[in-house]
């Protein structure tokens, strides 16, 4: 028989008077294993805390200006924000419907602007890779997953900023088509399990010089289509649930603010310094991710 357990003080609310409620595990031999994702129970309004809040807007409003301003680099900080307050599933659950609300708002102001090839050179591979996620959900251990993300992430950060630092006079050039296969591969894959596909998607696109626009543009609708091919299967998967839909509704204003601030913001920087922004981002996820693994 399954116990339910009381409720965190600590918790984060999913919807007004709603907060994430576990299951408690049940004695060995009882009976089955406990389902590994939270429902929702009811709990006193005074026994939310605005911290909780604050955090759940603050990564609303992180992936509106990333989104908007940066292409989803600063974006990647996300999932690392709310694990810290969540456990790893029901963060990328409750960070899909984010993203593709920040992906509607960002595309407002990018419409028409992204570069046609490298879209359908990306998003096929994605979706093979949306589907190798899905099977290695819950099988992969996610710490050593988290790991190996975070070195890819330094190293290729890593090249690319000593690619434009000793090479940056070299003419841009498109992406080669089996190395785009792989990247939305790579990209599906790591989308599907923790939202870090930007990490190799970013560092396909930025050495091909599109500009500030047509960089987020095209980074934008990939992930638009690769997020909308994601919601099918984790509604198969039990991970979106209404509560889940419910507590993103009233973080989408922060979404929108974020968004218009990071459009503003990418008016606003030089094309090289862009570059170099995104990158840092990449570099700080890796390094932020290895650091979690080391320090546990």
């Amino acid at each position: 028989m399954y116990h339910a357990a009381a409720p965190s003080p600590n918790a984060l609310p999913l919807a007004p008077n709603l907060l994430p409620c576990r299951l408690a595990t049940n004695r060995a031999g009882s009976d089955p294993p406990v389902p590994r994702f939270i429902r929702p129970c009811r709990v006193p309004h005074e026994a939310r805390l605005p911290l909780d809040t604050f955090i759940l807007n603050l990564g609303a409003f992180l992936i509106g200006l990333s989104k908007a301003g940066f292409g989803g680099g600063l974006g990647m900080v996300v999932t690392p924000l709310l694990v810290l307050f969540l456990p790893p599933r029901e963060v990328v659950a409750l960070m899909l419907p984010l993203l593709i609300a920040g992906d509607i708002a960002t595309l407002c102001f990018y419409w028409r602007g992204w570069d046609r090839r490298n879209v359908l050179v990306l998003f096929p591979g994605a979706v093979l890779g949306i589907a190798i996620g899905m099977a290695l959900m819950g099988r992969l251990p996610d710490d050593e997953f988290k790991l190996a993300i975070g070195v890819i992430a330094l190293v290729l950060a890593g090249l690319q900023l000593a690619r434009q630092r000793f090479a940056s006079r070299a003419q841009a050039g498109k992406g080669r088509l089996w190395v785009g296969v792989g990247a939305g591969v790579a990209t599906g894959t790591m989308s599907a399990l923790a939202h870090l596909g930007g990490l190799i998607a970013t560092l396909y696109l930025l050495p091909q010089q599109l500009g500030n626009r047509a960089f987020v543009a095209t980074s934008t609708v990939i992930f638009f289509l690769i997020n909308l091919t994601k919601v099918p299967a984790y509604a198969y998967g039990g991970l979106l649930t209404w509560q889940t839909l419910a507590t993103d509704v009233w973080l989408i204003p922060s979404i929108v603010v974020g968004a218009f601030t990071g459009a503003a913001l990418n008016k606003r920087i030089p094309a090289r310094q862009f570059a170099y922004i995104v990158l840092l981002l990449v570099f700080l996820t890796g390094l932020k991710l290895v650091w979690d693994y080391l320090a546990a």
